[in-house]
Order: C-alpha cells, then structure tokens, then sequence
C-alpha cells in the first residue's frame, strides 16, 4: 500500500524498495506459516528466511526440519545462513569468514539448494564494525544494507521504532524488515502464552518420539 516493492539480497537496486528477512532461531514451524501467508497476501513477495545451524530448538538435519525448510524455498522464499559467532569466541575474523562458509556449505548441502546470504545471529559490535566482505556469500549486516536501507527490526513483538508509521510515510528510500516467526500467532498472544505453548508442543513431540523409539 505504500508503493514499496518486495526485493531480496541480490536484486535490490535503485530506490522504493523493500527487503523482507525473517531468521528462524527457534521454530520451523512458525516459519512455514509465516511462508504460506506471504505468498497468500502477495504472490510476488519474497522474503528471506534464515537458518540458524546452531539452533539449540530445532535439528536442520531431522526429517521434519527439512522438510519445513524445503517447503519455505518452495514457495519462493530463499534460505540463507544464520550465523552464531558466539559457537567461536577465539576466532580471528579470518577464521570467521571461513566458518561463516563452511556452515553455509553444510547448509546448502543438507537442502540441497546454494546458500548465498548470511545474517548474524546476535552480532556484537565488533562484527557490526566489521562490515566482512564474504566474497560469494552476501553479507545482510553490511554496511550497504544495515546502513544506507532503513533497517527495522522486532523483538518478541515489540519494534524499537514505530515500523507502521515509517512504512507509511515513505520517507526512506529502501527498507529493510526483520521479524521473528516465532512470536507471532493467528491470535493474540503474549510473550509468555507463546513460550509455553512452544514448550508443551516440543514436549509433545517428544514424548511421540520417544514412544516410536522405545514404546512406554
């Protein structure tokens, strides 16, 4: 409605644009219907949907989880890297570039699909700072699209700026959006009804995979 158009990392060019990102950090699930109900609203919409290896919630590798991510890239959406520098407190910040493709490697292999954007999961300071040229990997938090985008982002449902309104004005030439699945729901919830839900759904699961595994 505010004459934006839906780009993504690779072809954003000009002006009156918009990047969606959505990093999965915690639930699959709530990605892939986030998914469906872009392409509902907008056919044309492509977001970013990026994947945390390191995910302490959820196996990139189980059977379910790729096949909620497959499903995602599916529908049009592509799949990028959700880098945790944490999992390396020593590493120099060329030993960070590297593992910043190896995981992206191991992640294009396990969905068989090229992984050519990362975002950081949490990034201090120093990699802010950093603005890492990745070669053939895209960098989200580089300086071209943290800073010269108008960069917007939630947390747990709370935005740090009025988003609406500065969507409405149009007064930045490009957007750049970043929301979490996780805490959004067909109705309204708090943060803490949305926490345990998740935790009695996973419960769930696995307790029916423990039954598969070992009946009780």
């Amino acid at each position: 409605e505010s004459d934006y158009t839906f780009a993504d990392y690779h072809s954003a060019h000009g002006v009156g644009q918009c990047i969606m990102r959505h990093d999965i950090d915690v639930d699959v699930d709530a990605a892939l219907r986030l998914a469906r109900l872009e392409r509902q609203v907008n056919s044309q919409m492509k977001a970013t949907y990026f994947v945390l290896l390191t995910s302490e919630f959820y196996n990139v590798f189980a059977k379910r989880s790729l096949e909620g991510l497959v499903s995602i890239a599916g529908l049009g959406h592509e799949l990028g890297l959700h880098f945790d520098e944490t999992k390396y407190p020593e590493a120099s910040s060329d030993s960070l570039v590297d593992a910043m493709h190896e995981e992206a490697s191991t992640l294009g292999r396990a969905l068989g699909i090229e992984v050519k954007t990362v975002s950081m999961h949490m990034p201090s300071k120093r990699t802010l700072d950093a603005n890492y040229d990745l070669g053939t990997l895209v960098n989200s938090y580089s300086a071209r699209f943290f800073r010269e985008f108008k960069y917007l982002s939630d947390s747990k449902m709370h935005w740090r700026e009025d988003a609406e309104t500065i969507i409405k004005s149009h007064q930045y030439d490009n957007l750049h959006l970043l929301t979490h699945a996780f805490w959004y729901s067909e109705t309204p919830q708090t943060a803490p009804e949305i926490m345990r839900g998740f935790a009695a759904r996973a419960q769930q699961r696995t307790q029916d995979n423990l039954q598969v595994i070992h009946p009780f």
